[in-house]
This record gives C-alpha cells, structure tokens and sequence, in this order.
C-alpha cells in the first residue's frame, strides 16, 4: 500500500499516467475487496492498513475525473460514518462538476446525518464544503440541497456561540492554544460551518442568502470580529460570511449601506491593519494569520462594499468620511510596506483605486497629499504594466525558438488516450446504427434481391443458407462466426432508441440496401423501435406501399423462426464441436437468447434435437468438463490465498533470526514456496492476456450493442478472474433456461441422459 501511495504522490510529475496504469492494472479494485474486509475495531494495526487503503484511494482519483467516476460506481461503501470514508468522498468529489451536480439527496443527508448522531466532525463538513463549490463554479442545486439539510438538523449541527451564554465559551476556545492548533476541534469545527455557509451564499443565490441572514444576524457578526480578543482565523471566517451573505448578494439589501454596524467594522479593521504594518520586518517571526486575514479578507472586503452600485450612487451625508479616509490612508501605508509579494501589491493597488473612484463620485474631500499619491501611484502603475509589455515583447522577438527534444512526447502519450475516448463516444453510437442495419437485413432479406428473385429468396432460405455456412466456419473464419453468432442474438434483444445523428445514417443504410421503399414502424425487438424501422415488401403491383396493418414480430416469433431455420442445432453443433472459447461463449448466449422468457417451444427442440442427433452425451460431457475445471480454479485460488496468508502470518509473526533458522532448516519446502509463487505469477499473468486477447478479439470482430458493452465493462473491471470460472455464469444461466417453467421432462434430463456416461448437472453445480 506504501508503495502504491507512492506511485500516485500529488508530488509526483507523471502522477497521470501512474493513475493510468493503476486503473488498467485494476489496482484500485483489489484496494476496495481489502476496505470490505471486517475486522476488530480495537485493531491498531488493521487501522493502519485501512488508512493506507484510503490514502491510495485518494491519490488514485486526485484530479482525475476518469478515475473519480470509476470509484463514484462504489458509493456506498463509502457511506459509512467513518472520517477516513468522509474524506475519500471528498476525493471522488472534488473538482469534478458533472458528479457534483449529479449527487443525490441521500449523500447529502448521510453527511449531516452523521454530524449530528455521530459528532461535530470537519471532515463531514468539508465534504460539503466540496460540493457546492467545483473550480470556482458555484452548484445552486447542491447549495440549495445543503443549505436545507443544515437548517433541517438545527441545533444538533448548527453551532454559533451568539446568545448571551454561549459567547463567553467562544472566547475560551479562541484563547486556547491547543483549540487554535487542533484543525479537528470545536474551534475548527465552528469556522468550517460558518465557511460553509459562506459557500452556499458564494453566486448570489438569494434562497441561501435568506436562510443564513436569520441563522447568523449582522449584530452578532459585528460582536464576534469587534472584540478584543477575537483572532484573525475567527474574524476571517465571518468577514468572508457577511461579504458573500450581505453584500454581495442576489437581492440588494440597501439597509446595509446605511448600518452602523458596516463602520464599526470598518473602525476594527484600522486597527488590523495599523497591528500588522506595526510587526517586525523580520519574516520568520511575523503573525501570518494576521496579515493572511488582511490581505485577503479585508481588502476583498472593502472593494466588494465600495465597488457596489448602490453604493456609489447613494449619499455623500451616510459615508463615515474620516474613517473613509482612514481607509484609503491605511491602505497607502501597507502599500509601502517592503515585504509584500507582488500579488500582495496588486491587491492593494486595486482597493486603493476603488475607494479613490467612490471618493471622485460622491465629492469627499480627500486631503492633498493623499490625492497626490493616489495619482502618482496610477501613473505608477500604468507605466509598469506597458514598460513590463514591452519588455516581455522585446525578449520573446530575440529568444530563438527552441525545438521540443522529447520533452513533449509525454504529453502526446497523455493526451492521445483522451482522444480516443472522445471518438469512441462520437464514433460507437453510429456503429450500433450501422449494426442495426444488419440485424433489419436478417429481418427481411428478401428485399436485397430483385423483385422477381424475392419469391426464391424469403426470410427462412436465406437465415437457413446462412447458419448452415455458419457451421463451416467454425474452424477457419472464428471472428466472421463469432459475429454471425452476435447478430443473430441481437435479433432477439431490444436496443435503445437512436439520436438524431444515428437515425439519419440508418436512413441512408437502408435505402442504399433497400432503395427507395417506404418505411413502417417495427416493434421495439431486434430490428429497432423508432419510425425509421425497416422497409416494407411491396405489393403485388411492384409498388412500394406502408404496410400499417402488418402483424409485428414479438420475441417469442423471432425465436421460433430462428429455431425453424436451424439456430437450436446450430447451438448444439457449436458447443459439442468448437474448441475456441470465445466461439463457445457465444454459442451458449445465443442458446440463451432463444430460451428467454421460458420458450417451451425452444426446450422441447433442444431437447429432440439431442435424442435425434444422439449427442446428447457429447453435449454434457461439456459442460461438465468445464464445470470441473472451474471447481479445480476456485479450489487452487482459495489454497493459493490461504497458503499466502498463513506465511504472511508467519512472517509477520516471528523475528529476523528466526526466520533465518527456518530457512536453514527447510531449505525444500523455502523452493517450492519461492516456485509456487513463480507459478502463480505466470498464471495470473497469462489469465490477464488471455482476457485482454478476448477484449480486443471481440472488438476487432464487431460494435457492441448496449448489453454487450456494460458485459465488456464488467470484464474490464474484474480482469483478475480466471476465464475457466467467469465462462460458469452464462453456462449456469442456459442450463436453468432449459428447465425453466417446472419442465420436468428436462429437469431430469440434466441429472440422467440414458446414455453410457451420464452426467448429472444438478450435483455437479453444488460442488
């Protein structure tokens, strides 16, 4: 786990590419079946691990929205009350607008839930926090939603120490040194609330704004920051709150502009600001709390108040005009300070023209001396900025160009899987548009021909032609069989409706195939459920007419005409003969297919088929082979895993000179440990290419329809599993299809075949 945090670092330069490879190794799963483990709660070292399992968690999707989404898929694992699970969420969340704007209500009243029944913790409300704010974008609906949840939960959550017995215990926790220090304690807590609030209002979003005005009134925000012992941290946190919640605000609370209560802060922030020009020079020993609290808060703080319109279009007569002075006079002063960063400057140079420009508009005397510097440092200013342009433009004309030697090649790897994805999303749905296309064709393949041939060439001569080549190519042409194999499945299954963009090419398709034959409407099955359907067979006249009354095929019709024209023996032949594994999974989802619904019709078949073809005893000797190979997979995964755990035990266990006794002693059994984990290498290796080479076989072979692609995903995601135990589920499926609707007839036939070896079924599923 250390070295998996390591390999994802925030640090780290290529940490983009190292999330990438731990996504495709399937890394972040084999971490999350370790989360699901139960264990001691008293258990220190289980804590650990579980920590580390987080942290990776973490560094796996920090600034990744690819892998955000992949952990988004197991939500609820995280949805427990543990702090570590907070902050993974917090994680998965962070900067991602589209999973924010898409959470649900639960999550939300999960968090605060907990607050409430399982204590005032920060990482509940920093999760929240990460919610309604994604990379400066403001989320009104999960403003809205948290805002709510908060109000909702009342005392239990909200903490505000402003009633007359409450604010003595405020004071305590601000001169408490271990409450300043501790980011998870009552102190920490009620800033994180009073911040979130701050970004619920962040927007101008008048719904929040209402609610926090009666839960937080200006009176009391004036009483926390004026008094003398409040700290910078504190008076930072309610001087952002009543910027976003009083002023600048959705609705334009005009009261502000007249309360003695904006001027008296404005009087606490004189003295703030004459504290820290008063500090030493001496960097290391400055309060940077304070000129934190200074530089950002109160300087924001005063150009949102005097760069509002009404503001300035209101009276001279209710401005404090010495403390506006004041202002401007402090604000110089901090300027000429010599430590400040050149953002620092900016900031001040900013607040400084905007109290200058009220100043002009409302006619405030200012003195002299002050106006003359506010001039001069505009000039100032004005003549950096085109002085800085003009060198930069001077340096860049003479700076030869250089040439990238490979220094971009990792970002043309970066970037070049982005594209793909892009396509794939542009690219596949018109694929499946195009195989739709096919599947009509199967449906009526008569219309390909001339109209004279079309009597010669119905629907069942054609399907029959075509699975009987189908049998021929078992063993040279594999992926023409597989895809044959997929698009008679898809006759069978319902597809989604097409965007407008997809259904404009089928409608090209199919009048290049077709021509120009009017279209009716087909029902939802196989070959589509949109207008655009498949063309109807023209009258006897030779016209094409819209065929409105056609009887449409349901499923059950498609499956007996597929089992007419040999699709059950086909499924018989393929299984009893191939010996290619993706030939034989397809083969079984076809079978499967046709037994849908419980089709008595299609049991019966196979069932005949069987006695008449007297393979019967091939066809299960099969399956059952198959089914042992599975049991033998699982039984060496289970001992593998427990062998590993007791000499991980064992190691863990004993000390350095003992395990150097042991490896003296056993010097045989120390080789076939060190071969064994060899061999379980290899395989696990090999079973990794060996479903990586069905991944893209079965993309070289076709577009995968909707069903297909969530199977494909799911195949991804579990790569690690042997493909001789993942073939059991569709086997299992198609042997409980044949025997669907209490058939007993069949029941029995998968116990007892009357053959020379019979093979039970039943008993061998429940070994």
């Amino acid at each position: 786990l250390a070295r998996l945090i390591k390999l994802c670092n925030p640090g780290k330069k290529l940490r983009l590419q190292q999330q990438r490879l731990l996504k495709n190794m399937g890394a972040h799963l084999v971490v999350l079946d370790l989360l699901q483990i139960p264990y001691q709660k008293p258990d220190e070292k289980m804590k650990g691990i579980m920590a580390q399992a987080h942290q990776f968690l973490q560094n796996f999707c920090q600034a990744n929205p690819q892998n955000q989404v992949l952990l988004h898929k197991y939500l609820n694992l995280f949805l427990t009350p543990g702090l570590l699970e907070a902050e993974t969420m917090r994680q998965i969340f962070m900067n991602n607008f589209q999973l924010c704007s898409e959470i649900s209500d639960r999550v939300i009243h999960h968090f605060v839930h907990c607050i409430a029944t399982h204590g005032r913790h920060v990482q509940y409300l920093r999760f929240l926090q990460t919610i309604v704010k994604v990379d400066g974008k403001y989320v009104k609906k999960c403003q809205d939603k948290v805002m709510t949840e908060l109000v909702t939960a009342g005392e239990d959550v909200l903490v505000f120490y402003n009633d007359r017995s409450s604010f003595p215990v405020l004071l305590q926790l601000m001169a408490s040194e271990q409450e300043r220090s501790d980011p998870n304690g009552a102190l920490a807590y009620h800033n994180t609330l009073v911040d979130l609030m701050a970004a619920c209002t962040e927007g101008k979003n008048v719904f929040t704004e209402l609610k926090c005005n009666s839960l937080l009134p200006l009176d009391d925000i004036v009483k926390v920051v004026t008094d003398v012992n409040c700290i910078p941290e504190v008076k930072m946190t309610y001087v952002n709150f009543v910027n976003h919640c009083y002023v600048d605000t959705e609705v334009e609370m005009k009261e502000i502009y007249t309360s003695p209560h904006m001027w008296s802060l404005f009087d606490n922030f004189l003295v703030d600001m004459a504290t820290m020009c008063n500090t030493t020079t001496d960097r290391n020993h400055a309060d940077q709390a304070l000129e934190k609290y200074v530089m950002e808060s109160v300087m924001a703080f005063i150009k949102g108040f005097f760069h509002m319109p009404f503001c300035v279009n209101n009276s001279s007569q209710q401005i404090n005009n010495s403390v506006f002075i004041k202002l401007i006079q402090s604000c110089f002063r901090i300027y000429n300070c010599t430590w400040l960063s050149p953002s620092q400057k900016t900031l001040v140079e900013i607040c400084i023209n905007t109290l200058a420009e009220v100043a002009k508009t409302l006619n405030i005397a200012i003195p002299v001396d002050l106006d003359g510097q506010v001039t001069t440092m505009s000039l100032k200013v004005h003549t950096n900025v085109v002085q800085r342009a003009a060198k930069d433009w001077r340096t860049s004309a003479r700076r030869p160009r250089k040439e990238p030697l490979g220094g971009l090649d990792y970002k043309i790897i970066e970037n070049l899987q982005l594209v793909v994805c892009c396509l794939e999303k542009q690219i596949s749905p018109k694929i499946q548009a195009e195989f739709s296309v096919l599947v009509d064709v199967l449906h009526s393949p008569e219309l390909l021909f001339p109209e004279a041939a079309r009597l010669r060439c119905d629907s069942e001569t054609f399907m029959t032609t075509l699975i009987k080549h189908t049998k021929s190519l078992m063993d040279k042409e594999e992926k023409l069989c597989i895809k044959i194999l997929q698009t008679l499945r898809k006759m069978l299954h319902k597809r989604e409706p097409f965007q407008e963009s997809e259904m404009e090419l089928r409608k090209i398709l199919l009048t290049r195939y077709f021509g120009n034959q009017k279209l009716f409407s087909k029902p939802e099955l196989g070959s589509g459920n949109s207008s655009s359907g498949a063309f109807v067979k023209p009258s006897s006249g030779g016209s094409a007419v819209l065929d409105a009354d056609k009887q449409v095929m349901d499923e059950v019709e498609i499956q007996s005409l597929l089992d007419k024209v040999g699709a059950t023996e086909l499924v018989i032949n393929l299984v009893v003969n191939t010996k290619n594994d993706m030939v034989f999974e397809e083969s079984i989802l076809l079978g499967t297919a046709l037994l849908q619904k419980g089709n008595t019709q299609i049991q019966y078949s196979f069932y005949n088929l069987l006695h008449k073809q007297k393979n019967s005893e091939k066809f299960f000797k099969v399956f059952y082979d198959r089914m042992g190979l599975a049991q033998q997979e699982i039984r060496a995964a289970m001992t593998s895993n427990a062998l590993e755990f007791n000499v991980r035990s064992m190691d863990d266990d004993e000390g350095p000179s003992s395990s150097r006794i042991r490896k003296n002693k056993d010097q045989g059994l120390q080789m076939r440990e060190s071969m064994q984990g060899q061999l379980k290498e290899a395989s696990a290796a090999t079973s990794k290419a060996f479903v990586t080479y069905r991944i893209e076989v079965e993309s070289d072979v076709m577009g995968l329809g909707q069903s297909d692609q969530v199977a494909l995903d799911d195949e991804k995601e579990d790569v690690l599993m042997n493909p001789s135990i993942s073939i059991m589920n569709p086997i299992l499926r198609f042997l409980q299809l044949l025997c669907e609707n209490h058939n007993s007839e069949l029941q029995n036939f998968l116990r007892n075949q009357n053959n020379k070896t019979n093979y039970n079924l039943v008993c061998e599923t429940l070994q």
